[in-house]
């Protein structure tokens, strides 16, 4: 019998400083100064508990960094993105934003669930009998430990989809002083209508 994944509660005190979610995923996004993503990151250490890493998530949880990208893009998953960002002009005078590629934290409860439901599946795959000891249902909840090559890339994370239409967004990793324009695909392109 199945239960219900214990997903993170949001509470009313952290709602407000969340972000918005991306539709259909557990993948909140926030943007602000430095200062606010330190009262942001307090906020979410004391409401939240301890979270880490999409790779932390991957040794917590026994699978694959791809698999966490995986589930993440699936909404199985809860994640919170923080992008600092900061406003420059250019020489002529163009205002231009930049925007820090994100600090993404996902609750270590939620990595801990996760692991323990495929223990309890991998036990009761062992303990059936016969040539076909995997069900539909296990095939699919194993193969989403681990991912494809598209999956491995993380710029669903990285690039803020509520960015699309922001002219003058650019992108740096918080570490380097040079940034990168937004690259968008092809199937992007053209839902914008370009």
């Amino acid at each position: 019998m199945e239960t219900a994944f214990p997903y993170t509660k949001i509470p009313m005190e952290f709602a407000r400083l969340i972000g918005r979610p991306d539709p259909g995923t557990r993948i909140f996004r926030r943007e602000g100064t430095v200062k606010e993503m330190r009262e942001w990151f307090d906020k979410l250490c004391e409401h939240i508990g301890p979270c880490v890493s999409p790779g932390g998530a991957a040794v917590y949880a026994g699978v694959t960094r791809a698999g966490v990208n995986k589930r993440l893009k699936a909404g199985k998953l809860t994640i919170f993105c923080f992008y600092t960002i900061e406003k420059t002009k250019t020489l002529f005078g163009k205002e231009k934003t930049i925007k820090d590629f994100p600090s993404g934290y996902i609750p270590v409860p939620e990595c801990k669930a996760w692991r323990k439901e495929l223990e309890e599946r991998i036990q009761r795959i062992e303990a059936r009998k016969g040539p076909n000891r995997m069900t539909p249902d296990d095939e699919a909840a194993l193969a989403e430990t681990d991912g494809d090559e598209e999956d491995m890339k993380s710029d669903f994370l990285n690039y803020d989809p509520h960015d699309k239409r922001r002219k003058g967004m650019r992108y740096r990793y918080p570490w380097e002083s040079s940034s990168v324009e937004r690259p968008f695909d092809e199937e992007e392109e053209r839902g914008r209508g370009k």
